[in-house]
């Protein structure tokens, strides 16, 4: 009885406490007043410790989504039972009233006003906080005003800004817009002072007038460039690599790119440059201060992943060979997996499946022009089971020499030739039929293969691991052999497009689209791998056909496991939705969409069904796979695990105490494309 009477006598006290707290609100928000005017002083009751839960009133036009904008700091308790339900502060109340009340400014209404109520639950120790909000009616912007512009049309500076008419107006528009407006005018060589401000009309204080006064300022030419490095580096190789020359008008955008350009050389690990003001006669002197990086350097890595057991790479290299930026490197890739090794032995055993070794060397200034010029050796060698019919060991050693030109921060090309000589042959793993036996005496053994390609590419990524936006578009054409001579004589060409989109809600839309065709050309009785089903595939080195499947490719099938023989042509699209969690943890969800025919007049409208249609589709038709990943974000890229689902007979599925379950899970670093 004593400790009901004690219970009881404790929840009247909680009460009492609430409803003098509730009061308080009340009496200092009068008429619903701003988040300075509407809290509460002193400290909350002793027995308020924890929060129940949070719950909001008055938003009507903002949902949940846009109010974990405001990142509030009073928040639910966790579902999890063994977390502490978090602390009622009356620090973060303020805070998080103010926080809601910048929000909804941010969404165009300049009138909202919030505070906070407290109530009771059955828990005497816990308490529910209410968000009370009046939003008020959104605000407009009903013109925009640029007062002193002379040196652009008003039209190309209005396009480019925030503040639009009929647009729901953000103060933070002003800031943003005076940013994107020096921006303008720096890349015609003005330095501008910017006043900007708004103005409520009456009576209608719904609309605002936006307004830009602009001071232009004079035009400013590059004055003098000093240099300062804390190396041994030449002062003439960081000089040759800046767009501003001494003279002509300063644009931001040169200078931006001069020093993406310098660190792009592998020559500096830091790029400094200050400007001066000489008003007197209109110039902007400049100070380049540089640190030079080690010239050598030693690489080593080692993984693991889906496609091969084991992987080493490792190289070296120096940056500055001749002190004029002339760079040498040495590189090496060993891959091991487990690999049959003869007819009568169905066992499979670790060994070599590829081992690539080169030397190269780089002028990045060929001729004194920004010419990219490199060259190398290399030899190649491997083994490779993927046909389960035949065991082929190949290898190659040649020559490669390449051009490479950047004409713009976003467009590049690239011009590249080869010369190599190979050795392949091929063992039987599997019982073959008369024919096969007879193609054994019929394909090349040794060959000479020359080509020569050309890449086009043009980059609008915010970033080369990790994109959140832009996009990347590459078309490659290829010639092998016909006046090159040699043996391996095609024709070829290959496009890839790839697109990054942003959300509102964090998340990536990434998607992908890939395609290819090939013709051979030269002898037709030319033969490179026996057993092949198609004569004119035939006519094409193994190692130079498409080939989809794979973590980065068609998800859930075996590494360029489609078709077994490769083909002629290819398509292949890829669409991934990438959801960030919580910190470098991520998730992924995708569709991938693709095959590889024989022969380009393959090609039949029939062959692409839609995807209730997968279960009973021909090796000719579409393919699809779609599937849920986890991602860890690591400095070099993401880590990531895939599971694949896909009805299409040839998807193998995975074994788990005996029963076969259509999916299969992959393991990769780096993202998909």
């Amino acid at each position: 009885m004593r400790r009901t009477s004690a219970r009881l006598l404790r929840g009247l006290a909680l009460k009492g406490s609430l409803v003098t707290l509730a009061a308080a609100c009340a009496l200092g928000a009068p008429g619903g007043a701003g988040p300075a005017r509407a809290q509460p002083t002193g400290d909350l009751p002793e027995q308020l410790r924890v929060i129940a839960d949070v719950r909001f009133r008055g938003t009507k036009h903002l949902g949940k989504r846009q109010l974990q904008e405001a990142r509030l700091k009073t928040h639910d308790p966790s579902r999890l039972p063994w977390r502490e339900r978090p602390t009622l502060r009356l620090d973060y109340l303020r805070a998080d009233t103010a926080s809601i009340t910048a929000l909804y400014r941010h969404y165009g209404y300049l009138d909202a006003t919030a505070h906070w109520l407290i109530e009771s639950t059955s828990d005497p120790e816990a308490a529910r906080v209410v968000f009370v909000v009046d939003e008020g009616a959104r605000s407009k912007i009903a013109e925009v005003k640029l007062e002193g512009v002379k040196v652009f049309q008003p039209r190309e500076i209005l396009r480019s800004l925030q503040a639009k008419s009929k647009r729901p107006f953000d103060p933070a528009f002003l800031a943003i817009d005076t940013v994107k407006i020096s921006a303008l005018y720096q890349e015609r060589g003005h330095r501008p002072r910017t006043v900007a401000s708004y103005t409520r009309r009456a009576p209608d204080s719904l609309a605002v007038v936006v307004t830009y006064a602009i001071d232009e300022g004079p035009r400013f030419t590059v004055g003098r460039i000093d240099y300062e490095s804390s190396g041994k580096l030449k002062e003439s190789l960081a000089r040759r690599e800046l767009l501003l020359k001494p003279g002509e008008v300063f644009r931001r955008s040169y200078l931006e790119r001069s020093v993406q350009r310098l660190y792009d050389t592998g020559l500096y690990s830091q790029v400094q440059v200050s400007s001066a003001i000489d008003t007197s006669q209109a110039k902007l002197d400049m100070l380049l201060r540089v640190a030079a990086r080690r010239p050598r350097w030693v690489d080593l890595g080692i993984g693991s992943g889906s496609v091969d057991l084991l992987r080493f790479t490792g190289s070296w290299g120096n940056r500055n060979l001749n002190h004029n930026a002339l760079l040498g490197s040495l590189t090496g890739e060993l891959t091991m997996d487990q690999q049959r090794t003869s007819l009568e032995d169905q066992s499979k055993v670790v060994r070599v499946r590829y081992g690539h070794g080169s030397a190269n060397l780089v002028e990045p200034w060929l001729f004194g022009l920004r010419l990219q010029g490199n060259t190398g050796v290399f030899y190649e060698g491997g083994t490779d089971d993927r046909d389960t019919s035949f065991l082929q060991r190949r290898d190659s050693r040649g020559v490669e020499a390449g051009l490479s030109r950047e004409f713009s921060n976003i467009f590049r090309g690239s011009v590249s030739a080869h010369s190599a000589l190979v050795h392949q042959s091929y063992e039987p793993l599997d019982t073959l039929s008369a024919a096969t036996i007879d193609s054994l005496s019929n394909f090349l053994t040794r060959y000479y293969d020359n080509g020569l390609a050309l890449s086009l590419f043009r980059d609008t990524r915010d970033d080369r691991i990790t994109p959140n936006r832009g996009s990347l578009q590459a078309i490659v054409a290829e010639l092998a052999g016909g006046p090159l001579k040699g043996a391996s004589s095609f024709r070829k060409l290959a496009f890839v497009s790839n697109w990054y989109t942003p959300r509102a809600n964090g998340w990536t839309i990434a998607s992908r689209f890939s395609s290819g065709i090939m013709q051979p050309t030269g002898n037709p009785s030319n033969t490179f791998q026996p057993g092949t089903e198609d004569s004119v595939v035939a006519r094409v080195p193994r190692e130079r056909r498409f080939f989809i499947g794979g973590v980065n490719s068609l998800r859930g099938f075996n590494e360029n496991s489609i078709l077994q023989d490769g083909g002629l042509a290819m398509l292949l699209l890829n669409v991934e939705a990438r959801i960030p969690l919580k910190g470098p943890f991520g998730a992924e969800a995708y569709v991938d969409v693709g095959n590889v025919w024989s022969r380009p007049e393959f090609i039949q409208l029939s062959d692409f069904i839609p995807p209730w249609e997968a279960a009973h589709s021909d090796p000719g038709d579409i393919r699809y796979t779609a599937g849920v990943g986890a991602r860890l974000l690591l400095p070099f890229g993401p880590l990531r695990m895939d599971v694949t689902w896909s009805r299409h007979p040839e998807f193998q599925g995975t074994k788990i105490h005996g029963r076969l379950y259509p999916f299969n899970v992959q393991f990769a670093i780096g993202p998909s494309f």
